[in-house]
């Protein structure tokens, strides 16, 4: 404040200092304040509806939807509200006809270009609109215009769908730095040069025989889905003692099972968030699941058009569908094996389990020669194996299961033998990933027939107890070719992400498909994330 000094010093860059006047309310003194620029102030309680500041849209669309903003739909007159002032009113065009408005949109535009289309049809064929070509011109334009439409349709569909958010499958932590990024779509387009030869190292376990009266099953003779007491062994790639043998001969850099594999060579087509821990060391790689991680679970309706809700509680939410599907495929494929069973190579029980109960699952141990000095050592499973024709056929044996046909667009129990193909059209739409890494694995593991098992719940709002009600066999090779899966694809894409892990220097990472991007990224983990001495004991053992 200026107490009695003089006036305020003006600067040398002719700055110069507001006068500051001293009054005893708040704020300037009245008289100072131009009253016409003043804010009008207007009193109003907390229902009422304010106008837009800036509203662009009244003008534009009264046209087509009334006033909309008047008609209720939010906005209400009030004195927030800008009306043009009198004296605009005194002004006028020289020309008073609206100008011809442009319409854009879907109509307007194409109607037009039809328009002058059909003129030129007729003006070029002799006669007005005659004879073939003029008819195959109508055709085509037909098929354009609906082609067109659907287009829109389309557009329009996906522009009302609610967009769900998911939760990643790990929770990412600040103190993590990205090491890598790649960007999916790009995957779609890679192809390995040649596929890559592969050589037998192991082979153990034990298979169960396919009972064949499960082929017969219909919709009207349908069987219950019994719960399985077996359990069920799937160690990660560092708990694998036959793993554990073949790190220790050094028979290849990268060290995986199928599961991990397949979810690489497919992960262009997987729209939730999973993750892989992967160990880098002396150039070698080993690809791990997390524990307590959410790896082994199966999706259901992932590449749906209607997103599923990432609800915990709903039973038809993405965590519950989940844990269903994963347990009635792991039921299925136990209960269609007799009690009949027969060793798979040397060992009934390779992981040491010594426990009768194990269920009954045939490994192979593959070398895979990528190229570029990559040899992938995978793990693959084998679920049973079947008589036909004279030869023993080995199987790959899954699941797919209905939670509600309204959701899924498709009734097992009505269509499945009237219309298969929809059936199965349906389901690859759907679940496009799940189905995509299930043929991948059993490209992997050379099955010779993947067995299909169609199960649906008996109610549906009971997520507990199911029925199967189909069964079908198809080829690896002739199923692939249906999904539009090439094995060149699947290398390529699992060549590249390896490649960009082997520029990383040692250490832990994560590799983290983000559950709303189609990225897949690594991050750097520190050494005792998820555990101490996990993933990286096996390989230190050289006594």
């Amino acid at each position: 404040h200026s107490h009695g000094l003089g006036p305020p010093p003006t600067f040398a860059m002719g700055f110069k200092v507001p006068e500051c006047v001293e009054t005893d309310a708040w704020g300037p003194p009245v008289d100072s304040v131009d009253a016409d620029r003043a804010l009008t102030y207007a009193p109003f309680t907390r229902s009422d509806k304010f106008g837009r500041a800036a509203d662009w849209n009244m003008t534009g669309y009264a046209k087509y939807a009334g006033n909309r903003y008047n008609a209720g739909q939010g906005g209400v007159s009030t004195v927030f509200n800008f009306f043009a002032n009198d004296e605009e009113d005194s002004f006028s065009l020289v020309d008073n006809t609206p100008a011809p408005r442009q319409r854009y949109g879907a109509r307007g535009k194409f109607q037009n270009r039809n328009f002058q289309r059909r003129n030129w049809n007729q003006a070029t064929v002799e006669g007005g609109d005659m004879g073939k070509g003029a008819e195959r011109e109508r055709a085509r334009q037909q098929r354009m215009q609906s082609k067109k439409q659907q287009q829109w349709n389309t557009w329009a569909h996906n522009r009302n769908r609610e967009t769900v958010t998911y939760s990643g499958s790990v929770d990412i932590r600040p103190d993590w730095d990205v090491a890598e990024q790649v960007n999916l779509v790009q995957l779609t387009k890679l192809q390995a040069a040649s596929l890559p030869p592969h050589e037998e190292l192991a082979q153990c376990g034990a298979l169960g025989v396919f009972d064949k009266t499960y082929d017969r099953v219909t919709p009207k003779l349908d069987r219950d889905l019994q719960k399985s007491k077996k359990i069920s062994y799937n160690p990660t790639t560092s708990d694998d003692p036959i793993m554990a043998d073949l790190m220790e001969k050094r028979s290849g850099t990268v060290y995986a099972t199928d599961a991990m594999v397949s979810a690489v060579m497919c992960a262009a087509r997987s729209v939730y968030g999973w993750d892989l821990i992967i160990t880098k060391r002396d150039g070698v790689l080993v690809m791990d699941k997390r524990p307590e991680g959410s790896f082994d679970l199966l999706t259901v309706s992932e590449t749906a058009q209607d997103p599923i809700p990432d609800d915990k509680e709903n039973i038809n939410g993405v965590h519950k569908l989940s844990k269903e599907s994963t347990q009635c495929n792991f039921d299925y494929a136990q209960q269609v094996l007799t009690e009949e069973s027969e060793n798979f190579g040397d060992d009934r029980d390779p992981f040491g389990t010594g426990d009768a109960n194990g269920a009954k699952v045939g490994y192979r141990y593959r070398k895979w020669d990528v190229g570029g000095g990559v040899v992938l050592v995978s793990r693959h499973e084998l679920n049973g194996v079947t008589e036909g024709k004279g030869a023993k056929a080995l199987l790959s044996i899954k699941t797919l299961n209905e939670f509600d046909s309204k959701i899924a667009g498709v009734d097992y129990r009505k269509q499945i033998e009237t219309q298969r193909g929809a059936v199965i059209a349906t389901e690859l739409k759907n679940n496009a990933n799940k189905l995509a890494k299930w043929t991948c694995e059993a490209l992997l593991a050379g099955a010779d027939q993947l067995k299909l098992g169609f199960v649906s719940r008996t109610h549906p709002k009971d997520p507990n107890n199911h029925a199967i009600v189909n069964t079908q066999t198809y080829k690896p090779k002739d199923f692939a070719q249906q999904i539009n899966l090439t094995e060149g694809n699947m290398w390529g894409v699992f060549k590249s992400v390896v490649d960009m892990c082997m520029k990383m220097e040692d250490g832990k990472y994560l590799l983290v498909k983000d559950a709303n991007k189609p990225i897949l990224r690594t991050y750097v983990v520190g050494a005792d994330d998820f555990n101490d001495d996990y993933a990286s004991e096996p390989i230190e053992r050289k006594d």
